[in-house]
């Protein structure tokens, strides 16, 4: 029962910062307000609103990861150095721990992955449930793009799903 009132106050805490105008998390995702139709307005996707404006396909997001993991971007030891973590912990906009090692995002709660990938994953989320995910001990690149923005800040329940389920897939 204490777990879930923690989870509570959380989603609580979580939605007073998104709606409250001077929180960090407002003015990190909010600012400037993209106005009618939010993140999915034509205006905003043609402008490529930075962090926010990125246009793919799940098959072709999913091969950007393919080509990093099989060193075809970047040098596998290249790659290697850029998601070592170098830092984590409580993050002051998101509200949760996050962790990051060169434009990256690492398992933490904001990039949440199965524990066969805890160690070696290595991507981003993004708002609205959608995910990029490479894993080079794996061999695993994967990308689940809703058609739609949906109302999550960072990571989904039905992406995790998913990235569990291609790493059972592996074992």
């Amino acid at each position: 029962e204490a777990r879930r009132g923690a989870g509570r106050d959380l989603l609580a805490r979580l939605a007073a910062a998104y709606t409250d105008p001077d929180s960090m998390m407002n003015r990190a995702l909010n600012n400037p307000h993209p106005g009618k139709g939010g993140y999915n307005n034509p205006v905003v996707l043609r402008a490529g609103w930075p962090s926010a404006g990125m246009l793919a396909t799940a098959p072709a997001f999913a091969a950007f990861y393919r080509d990093l993991v099989a060193g075809r971007i970047v040098r596998p030891d290249t790659l290697r150095e850029a998601i070592r973590p170098r830092v984590s912990g409580p993050d002051r906009t998101m509200l949760v721990d996050s962790a990051f090692g060169l434009g990256f995002m690492r398992p933490a709660q904001t990039f949440f992955v199965p524990a066969a990938g805890r160690e070696t994953a290595f991507g981003h989320t993004g708002a609205g449930g959608s995910i990029g995910l490479g894993d080079p001990d794996a061999g695993l690149a994967f990308a689940y793009l809703p058609n739609l923005m949906g109302d999550q800040m960072s990571g989904d329940l039905r992406a995790y799903r998913l990235v569990e389920a291609a790493y059972a897939a592996l074992s």
